[in-house]
């Protein structure tokens, strides 16, 4: 493996781990809004706006990340 190689897997597998960290986040996101809704509680409409905020950081992050992985695959095929 080349220097590059190395480098450009090294740069996926980070890719990977924070796409792990962000799916996480989003998940415990969710199950809070829930529990909130569920004891009859309303999200502040900050909050919301926050986490929609969030949210669009996190889907652009999460297309970089599948650009990325496209690019590798068809270097690496």
């Amino acid at each position: 493996m080349t220097p590059d190689d190395r480098h450009a897997f090294l740069k996926t597998l980070h890719a990977h781990a924070q796409t792990v960290e962000i799916c996480e986040a989003c998940a415990v996101t969710t199950r809070d809004l829930a529990a909130e809704v569920q004891r009859g509680g309303v999200p502040k409409r900050d909050d919301l706006q926050r986490t929609v905020d969030e949210a669009e950081k996190v889907l652009a992050d999460l297309a970089s990340v599948r650009e990325e992985l496209r690019r590798l695959m068809i270097e690496f095929s």
